[in-house]
């Protein structure tokens, strides 16, 4: 985040910075969509893995925010919305997203290094789309949920 771009949300009141903040990982996810996926080139390498984690940290701090979170220490959905949660399968496939950014972007993971190199499961363009997909309609649903209290 930019100096300039984090400049434009401490002027709010706490609770409007945090949905400015969701607001932004949903816009980076946006972004570095083609990124990620390979509609847009991108060069050199270091960059192209800074996307993708970048894209993977933001998709995690969605779904954190949105359904995992721990209560004593973050800010969640449920301090705006109580009553909301995503549909079943949507939850099913936010935490599957959840454990894939994990194991590519935040941890040295056995998927990351595997004894045998054949078998590594690189994210595909695919996976990247269905994210970005999930993490949108669950936001879109939260905002909903929390529209008459905003």
């Amino acid at each position: 985040m930019t100096d300039e771009t984090a400049g434009s949300g401490w002027d709010l009141s706490p609770e409007q910075r945090v949905l400015w903040f969701i607001d932004f990982a949903e816009e980076q996810i946006r972004d570095l969509l083609p990124y990620v996926t390979g509609q847009q080139g991108i060069s050199p390498p270091a960059v192209q893995a800074a996307c993708k984690e970048s894209f993977l940290l933001n998709v995690r701090l969605i779904i954190d925010f949105l359904t995992r979170g721990d209560s004593r220490r973050d800010v969640l959905a449920a301090h705006f919305a109580p009553d909301w949660a995503p549909d079943g399968e949507l939850k099913t496939r936010l935490d599957d997203w959840h454990a894939l950014a994990s194991r590519h972007a935040m941890h040295l993971s056995k998927e990351r290094v595997p004894d045998d190199v054949g078998s590594i499961q690189p994210v595909e363009a695919e996976h990247y789309r269905r994210m970005a997909a999930d993490c949108a309609e669950a936001l879109a649903s939260f905002r909903q949920a929390c529209a008459p209290n905003r």
